[in-house]
Parts: structure tokens; C-alpha cells; sequence
């Protein structure tokens, strides 16, 4: 068992395109889905339980800290800025293979479409089932859902799977991203396009403000989110053109710490301008402070970090439907009067549930479609079949 255990992580580990694995990047993929974990399951446990807390849950601290998680929405936006970018501006400063925009679009497809069609098209089938509704009813939903197109449509979340409106998001930046590098990675001096980078960033803040993209119907799109994206751009410029060589220092572990802190404080629902600003500033110091850290560093290349955060796809995908069936079951667990001993009582038993259930997963219905080959062999496999 021991050594099944020791040997897991590797066997979980990521297959990327380029074959190159940014272990940070890894390691920050579970900074952001943990706080998401957390915060639907509270809300969860929170609205099934009838404990009487003492205090009240909505005066607790613990309460006001598992609301945050959404933040880890942002980390992932930030990544994907990072991660899509990446291979432009390669192209741009090092003379990397040029992105063919047809191998960029087929890659996305064939990577992210196979898993989340199953996954939708299983948690439409129960809910139809399990609420009784009429499949007619529900089907166009389904429709939207598969196409990413729900919250344009519906100007609202996904009735059997929520968490989805962030990846419609993710898909119109995905959408954007090469045509978006081909602007910001033209500049040459890396000063001026630095600077540029930065204002188009302050300009979108303040026309989401003026605007006020940050409310529906517009923060389902890529309008109210932006800037986070581009955030990851920057970030990408500077891994590629300043940190060839870093130095693990430990004064990025207190910056680390202390932008953590500062993005918990300053993240609000209200979406105040100088808030906003703050979140946008602590995201990036966070990110710089991963990379150049010390401890921070260490923490976040764990291989068993990197393990969870490289399958937090499936994570993403499956948690909140395995959350509102497992509270079911564990709704009437009480210890004391506690609110905060009884979250961690239902938290130390979802996470290694649904972790241990995503690993399964993530194995056999994810981690097949990261092999950029997998749509040639099977036709191979296919044909031989006939």
C-alpha cells in the first residue's frame, strides 16, 4: 500500500503538449481550487445543517474566510493568462516554433471538450431524473451547457452544474488569447510593453467600474474578467525575459503571505474600484512571490500539491454536485456547538472523499485526452477494428 501510495503522485502527473511541466504552475492550480473546494461546500453545510452555532455562523471569522473562495477563480484565471500566452511570446523573444492557430484551436477541443461533455451530459441525466423535471424542458439548457454558450443565453448559472459559467469564460478568452498575444508581444522593448500591458489593464478596470461590467449580464463574459487574464500575460513576459536564473529568497515568502492576506481582505462582493485594483496588485505579487520563494516555492512544487493541482480540471468539474449529495449524508454529524469544529469535521471528510474520487477520474476520463495524439490513435485503433 505504501508504496502504491509513494508512486501515486507521478502517476497523476500532467501530460503537456510541449512536454515541459511548470511545476509552479501545478502547485498554484491547487492554490486556486482548494479555497473553491471549501467555499461551496460551506455554503453547502451552511444551508442543510440545523445546528443552533455559538456564535452565529454569519459572525464567525472561519464563515467570513471560506467565503473567499472564489479568489481561487481568479488564481485560475491568472494561469490560464500564463499558461496560453506562453508559447506566443516564446515565439515573440525566443524564436520558439510558431503557434499554428489551427493546432491551438484543435488542441483546446480535443483536450477540454471529451471530459466535460461527459461530465455535463451525466449530471443532466440525474438531474432530470432526480428532480423529475421534463427532459424538453431542460434539454436546450444541456444544449447551452455543452457549447458554453449558457450564461450568454440564459444570463444565469447552469441548473445542474453551476461552477461551468467560469469556464464559458475561460473558453471566450480562449477564444481571444492568440489574436490578444499577437498584440501585447509585438512591442519589442520590453519596457514600453510592460507599460502597455499595465494600462490596458487600468483602462478595462475603469471602464468595468464606469460601465459596471461586474454585474450581470456581464460579468458571465469575458468583459467583466479581463484584466485577470492579462495579468497572466505579464506574468508570462516576465518568467520568459527576467527569471532565467531564480534564486529562491525568502522575503517572496513574506510577500506571498502577505498578498494572500491582502487578496482575502480587499475581495469583496461590493466590488469597490480601489478594492479591485488591490485584488488585481496582490494577485500579481502572489504569483511573482510563488516562482521566487523560498518556502512558498517548496510548498507549491510538492509533488503531491503539484499531483492535485494538475487534475483540478476534474476537481472543478465534479465537486459541487458530489457536494450537495454528500451533505446528505452528513448534514446531522454534530460536534459541540462549535460552527468552526463542525466545518472542519465536514471538510476532513469531503476533501480526501472527493480528492480520492477525482484521482479515479482524472485517471481514466481526463488524463487520456492531455496526449495530443489520443484523436489519431484512436482512429488508428479504430480502423484496425474494421
Amino acid at each position: 500500500m505504501f508504496k502504491f501510495l509513494n508512486s501515486l503522485p507521478s502517476k497523476l502527473t500532467r501530460i503537456t503538449s510541449g512536454g515541459k511541466l511548470i511545476r509552479e504552475i501545478d502547485g498554484l492550480r491547487f492554490m486556486a481550487i482548494l479555497p473553491v473546494l471549501v467555499q461551496h461546500f460551506t455554503e453547502r453545510f451552511e444551508r442543510n445543517t440545523s445546528i443552533d452555532f455559538t456564535p452565529l455562523a454569519s459572525d464567525n471569522f472561519i464563515s467570513f474566510l471560506a467565503a473567499r473562495g472564489f479568489l481561487g477563480v481568479y488564481i485560475f484565471f491568472v494561469i490560464s493568462g500564463f499558461v496560453l500566452g506562453l508559447p506566443f511570446a516564446a515565439h515573440k523573444f525566443q524564436g520558439k516554433k510558431e503557434v499554428k492557430i489551427g493546432n491551438y484551436f484543435l488542441r483546446r477541443v480535443t483536450r477540454l471538450e471529451p471530459p466535460y461533455v461527459i461530465w455535463m451530459t451525466l449530471f443532466f441525466l440525474l438531474f432530470v431524473f432526480h428532480k423529475h423535471v421534463p427532459f424538453l424542458t431542460y434539454f436546450p439548457h444541456y444544449l447551452a451547457n455543452i457549447t458554453y454558450t449558457h450564461a450568454l443565453i440564459y444570463n444565469e448559472w447552469s441548473p445542474f452544474n453551476p461552477p461551468t459559467w467560469t469556464l464559458e469564460i475561460e473558453i471566450q478568452f480562449y477564444l481571444l488569447a492568440p489574436f490578444l498575444a499577437m498584440l501585447f508581444f509585438k512591442i519589442k522593448e520590453k519596457y514600453l510593453r510592460r507599460i502597455f500591458n499595465v494600462t490596458i489593464i487600468l483602462l478595462l478596470v475603469l471602464c468595468q467600474q464606469y460601465f459596471q461590467f461586474f454585474k450581470v449580464p456581464y460579468n458571465f463574459t469575458i468583459l467583466g474578467h479581463l484584466q485577470y487574464f492579462l495579468v497572466g500575460f505579464l506574468l508570462a513576459d516576465l518568467y520568459l525575459n527576467d527569471w532565467n536564473e531564480i534564486n529562491p529568497n525568502t522575503f517572496f515568502d513574506f510577500t506571498g503571505v502577505l498578498a494572500l492576506c491582502s487578496l482575502i481582505y480587499f475581495w469583496s462582493w461590493d466590488y469597490e474600484l480601489f478594492n479591485r485594483i488591490m485584488v488585481l496588485i496582490s494577485l500579481f505579487v502572489f504569483f511573482v512571490s510563488v516562482f521566487k520563494g523560498n518556502y512558498l516555492n517548496r510548498f507549491v512544487v510538492n509533488r503531491w500539491i503539484m499531483a492535485i493541482g494538475g487534475m483540478c480540471y476534474t476537481i472543478y468539474l465534479i465537486h459541487l454536485p458530489f457536494a450537495e449529495f454528500l451533505i446528505l449524508l452528513t448534514k446531522k454529524i454534530q460536534v459541540s456547538s462549535y460552527y468552526a469544529v463542525n466545518l472542519f469535521v465536514q471538510l476532513g471528510i469531503f476533501i480526501p472523499i472527493i480528492l480520492s474520487i477525482s484521482a479515479v477520474f482524472y485517471f481514466y476520463l481526463e488524463r487520456p485526452f492531455m496526449n495530443k495524439d489520443w484523436p489519431k490513435n484512436f482512429y488508428l485503433k479504430l480502423k484496425s477494428l474494421f
